[in-house]
């Protein structure tokens, strides 16, 4: 494995913390969502967290290691839970936008201009992101760590991150998203539900060239390679209007 050790992280445990404040609109539509609208999820998902590694490791390395070192972190991070602590408060902006799609009935190359509705979440406060770093030793959770400071931004492209620190901790702090299957919660204080997906069928070998936007032949099954979990966040609606939808995080 190739490691790069400017930098060690602070701390020990089972969980990996690393931080992120939003500089810019951000949005990320649902998996169902069509061409002409959807909803936006309120936070990153899995497996848009785990590509984005991927990709940081490409413009953290050089050409001759920069694949060697990001199948390495995709296999270290494939199958690791990952959960998140959103901002503070978040606010959607509902809108519709001007697109080009191709004009049906016409020849292949001829677009028309329609209208799209799209969402937008302006956030207040910081973005935690927790990896489950169980079994982890220090020098791998050093090279997490340092790719993750080279990510820039999550979702749709332009919705950009700044990375602010990341340490381990022992135990995960209160207000991090849940998961069905977690008992502890309570609905007044996590009360948004959203699908949110990650990688499956880790044991495929050819999992990465899946991924892998330069591969031909392979491709991702939703389902199997791409499976989504019902995702608890402790957030509440405080307002909605026409159009916006104002989000603040429960005191947990």
């Amino acid at each position: 494995m190739l490691i790069d050790n400017s930098s060690t992280i602070e701390g020990t445990g089972s969980w990996l913390l690393a931080t992120y404040r939003p500089v810019s609109l951000f949005t990320l539509r649902t998996t169902y969502a069509t061409s002409k609208g959807g909803k936006t999820l309120l936070v990153p998902t899995p497996y848009a967290v785990k590509l984005a590694l991927v990709d940081a490791c490409f413009r953290a390395y050089g050409a001759d290691n920069a694949e060697p070192v990001a199948r390495d972190v995709f296999d270290l991070v494939k199958d690791r839970e990952i959960r998140f602590s959103p901002p503070d408060r978040c606010v959607v902006q509902n809108t519709f936008i001007k697109v080009k799609q191709e004009e049906r009935d016409a020849p292949k190359g001829i677009y028309c201009s329609t209208v799209s509705y799209r969402e937008f979440c302006f956030f207040d406060g910081d973005l935690t992101i927790a990896i489950n770093a169980k079994g982890m030793d220090k020098e791998k959770s050093n090279l997490l760590s340092n790719v993750m400071r080279h990510i820039n931004y999550f979702g749709k492209r332009g919705s950009f991150f700044q990375f602010l620190g990341s340490k381990l901790a022992t135990e995960l702090p209160g207000g991090f998203s849940l998961f069905e299957s977690d008992t502890d919660f309570k609905m007044d204080t996590y009360g948004i539900m959203q699908p949110l997906d990650d990688v499956g069928d880790t044991d495929d070998p050819d999992l990465f060239d899946r991924v892998s936007s330069y591969s031909y032949g392979k491709g991702l099954t939703l389902g199997k390679h791409r499976v989504l979990k019902n995702t608890f966040l402790p957030y509440r609606m405080v307002k909605s209007t026409r159009s916006y939808t104002y989000y603040s995080r429960a005191s947990i």
